[in-house]
């Protein structure tokens, strides 16, 4: 299979005006409603693919954080395992020390990654907003056009 045709949704392949050729309903136009069932999915795919996309970022970046978090932990072990005993409260202050940075950075990386779901959310959200806006406005004129046919 080609990567084009991967990329391509079969759903959009399918012509449903033949199947739904012999539901004739007075007033309704068809072709009409299938190109607004067409445009609800097109925009419902467009969401669900910049969620995936923004779960994609986060699934990154956290792996970065955990990256860069395991290479503190070495380091700091390291760092802990140098110093001597000989002074127990500059050992405990230097722990205390690299336990609150290790807390700020947590919470910096959680706010982070809570804005890269915000705003991924975001985007599909607005998306779908504006296909169901559209999607109104689209029906009212249908109406309005079946009504001057009359």
């Amino acid at each position: 299979m080609t990567a084009a045709k991967k990329a391509t949704n079969p759903f959009f392949d399918l012509d449903f005006t033949k199947y739904t050729a012999d539901f004739k309903i007075p007033g309704v136009d068809v072709n009409e409603l299938v190109a607004f069932q067409r445009k609800n999915v097109e925009a419902l795919t467009k969401a669900n693919k910049v969620a995936f996309d923004g779960f994609q970022a986060v699934a990154q970046r956290q792996s970065e954080i955990f990256k860069t978090l395991l290479d503190k932990v070495q380091t700091q072990g390291k760092d802990f395992a140098a110093t001597t005993a000989d002074d127990p409260m500059a050992t405990a202050a230097k722990q205390t020390e690299a336990a609150k940075a290790a807390y700020e950075e947590a919470l910096s990386n959680a706010k982070e990654l809570s804005g890269l779901v915000t705003k991924s959310q975001e985007e599909a959200l607005s998306l779908l907003q504006a296909r169901f806006t559209e999607s109104l406005d689209e029906f009212k004129a249908a109406i309005e056009k079946t009504a001057a046919a009359k």
